[in-house]
């Protein structure tokens, strides 16, 4: 099992708790006086809310939500649970004090040398799996990733084809993905490989849920898949512009899928997820990147800290810097560390270049340094006899003696000490004489020592790479009768 990152201090707050109080109050009110639109095509989400408590207008499809439902909904929810790998190694117990890294998406591939974009090859998507399968701080797979398609691949197959590229060359934990019902075939996919994963659905703001989202919530659910319930919203868009207003908006829709999960099989594992930006005034677009998402993060977290719930923090990963350089550095570091130690469960970070429209798997190389780098912060300092080193420090005493010679030194700087994979640390002669290498060409170097070398655990059987063909077929003659595509 993948131990991940625990934290081992109090989680950051940001909030007092008068203002956990009036968020939550707030949460409550909106779903009591507003409610969430259920865009359902088939009445049966509509029936669960109704049977539960809820109150259901089915001609406007509208859902209120009692104060004393939610609460109890959210009380049945646990704390941890256990997520099911291809490889049990890399399950992992989502919740407490661990820390995941997961990788975010991109449409695209990027050019690392003229940072243009296009769709990858077959071959490219593949080995990008590959790298992610290999980086030791990326301990699950997102949805649509590495990118979100590859070359000869149409959109509907495009979720699909990359969930069989994942579960051929890794055996780590994979997020489901759900759009245009291709969980149906990624489950399948999932029994096929032996593995679970979890699954996660996104409300649509304000306020309101798909017919496509909900669907899939249900069907991960029947499937005793863990479920993830997220808002994607706009401050000044599709949210308000304020960080409290938008955290009463997000917290109130993720609640429209915890409330169907635990009507449905209470207790039902359950995370929290935010996926919201302030909107940038001047151009229209998210401003990703910008310091108060991670104010907002921290403030997520927080308040589903009351009750316990996991939360699944997706912003760190999308930068709004164009290419890999110290823009795209500190926007993903300072959003991804303050998540981290403000309590969430799972941290996106590898891989996105800008929004969600660019990665590189040269970018994820880097971006694990940065995700071993804030899981050795998380660890915390140890305290002890043999760490205080009391004794040590008397037996050296004072100028001319040192602690170089010292087996307490031998046994302690690599535990100490976080060393980057490939962050240049040499002295400047050395840099100078090994030829200026900047980070992206240690990243580079680092991807094609892990194509040569890294196989994966677990291969799969002919019969499994049968019934995986079979899956995609099926699934290509799906969507051909239903989209025409």
């Amino acid at each position: 099992m993948l131990k991940g990152f625990t934290r081992n201090f109090k989680p950051l707050e940001v909030l007092t708790e008068e203002q956990v109080d009036a968020i939550w109050r707030g949460v409550l009110e909106v779903l009591e006086r507003v409610g969430l639109k259920i865009e359902v095509e088939a009445p049966k989400a509509l029936k669960i809310f109704d049977d539960g408590g809820c109150k259901v207008d089915y001609d406007a499809k509208m859902v209120r939500f009692p104060p004393s439902l939610v609460e109890e909904c959210i009380r049945k929810c646990p704390s941890s649970f256990h997520v099911e790998a291809r490889d049990p190694k890399n399950d992992l117990v989502i919740g407490g004090n661990t820390v995941y890294f997961m990788p975010g998406p991109g449409m695209r591939y990027l050019d690392i040398d003229t940072f243009e974009s296009r769709l990858p090859t077959r071959k490219e998507f593949y080995d990008a799996v590959t790298v992610y399968d290999a980086l030791p701080n990326l301990h699950l797979h997102h949805c649509n990733g590495p990118t979100t398609s590859f070359e000869g691949v149409g959109p509907f197959m495009s979720t699909i084809e990359s969930y069989a590229a994942r579960a051929r060359n890794s055996t780590k934990v994979n997020f489901l993905s759900w759009a245009y019902e291709s969980d149906r075939f990624n489950l399948e996919i999932a029994k096929v490989v032996g593995a679970k994963g979890f699954s996660g659905v996104g409300a649509s703001p304000p306020l309101c849920w798909s017919d496509d989202s909900i669907s899939a919530e249900m069907r991960a659910v029947e499937a005793g898949l863990p479920t993830l319930g997220c808002s994607g919203s706009i401050w000044g868009a599709t949210a308000p512009a304020t960080i409290s207003g938008e955290l009463i908006t997000n917290i109130a829709e993720c609640m429209g899928s915890l409330v169907l999960a635990q009507l449905m099989d209470p207790g039902h594992p359950f995370m929290a997820s935010t996926f919201t930006f302030p909107q940038n005034m001047r151009t229209g677009a998210p401003f990703f990147g910008n310091i108060t998402i991670a104010v907002a993060c921290a403030a997520f977290n927080q308040v589903w800290r009351r009750y316990r719930v996991p939360t699944f923090e997706i912003e760190a990963a999308i930068p709004n810097s164009k290419c890999m350089d110290f823009q795209s550095g500190y926007e993903k570091a300072m959003n991804a560390i303050i998540q981290a130690i403000s309590g969430g469960s799972v941290v996106w970070l590898h891989g996105t270049v800008y929004g969600e429209l660019t990665a590189h798997p040269v970018q994820a190389i880097m971006d694990d340094d940065i995700a071993g780098m804030i899981g050795r912060f998380l660890e915390g300092i140890e305290v002890n006899d043999e760490t205080l080193a009391i004794d040590l420090i008397e037996e050296v005493g004072s100028l001319p003696s040192n602690y170089l010679d010292k087996q307490h030194t031998r046994k302690w700087w690599r535990k100490e000490q976080f060393i980057p994979a490939v962050a240049d640390t040499l002295t400047l002669p050395q840099w100078l004489a090994e030829g200026k290498k900047t980070t992206i060409d240690l990243a580079k170097e680092k991807m094609q020592e892990i194509l040569t070398t890294h196989k994966v655990s677990i291969p799969l059987t002919g019969s499994q790479e049968e019934e995986i063909e079979r899956i995609l077929a099926e699934a290509r003659e799906f969507y051909k009768e239903r989209m025409g595509a």
